[in-house]
């Protein structure tokens, strides 16, 4: 049997020719180039940009994403190995961290 963990946000994968990626760097966004391969091993649950497709590129450019503080969300996307359903606004679990009840402001 599978060991169930927590997933962190989605990172939001890009084509290194896509124009986000040069206005991304200008702004000073750090950004990670990595074969395809790798980005679907070290983040299995990545969203693709529109200018991106795991099977029709070799290489892509990863962003990680600052999401909004937001609620849990459940969403339909179960993977076997997570502790929960992703959320459907950042794709990860929350893990412990959303169940403690904390004073007002401290997520944000």
């Amino acid at each position: 049997m599978t060991e169930k963990h927590q997933y962190p946000p989605a990172v939001l994968v890009h084509a290194e020719s896509c124009p986000d990626v040069a206005t991304l760097r200008r702004r000073g966004v750090t950004l990670i180039p990595m074969i395809t391969p790798a980005i679907a091993r070290t983040y299995p649950n990545g969203r693709m940009h529109n200018c991106f497709h795991f099977t029709l590129q070799n290489r892509g450019v990863v962003e990680t994403v600052q999401y909004p503080p937001h609620p849990y969300e459940e969403s339909t996307v179960v993977y076997d190995d997570a502790t929960m359903p992703l959320c459907a606004v950042c794709m990860g679990t929350h893990g412990v961290l959303d169940r403690l009840i904390l004073p007002p402001g401290v997520r944000s």
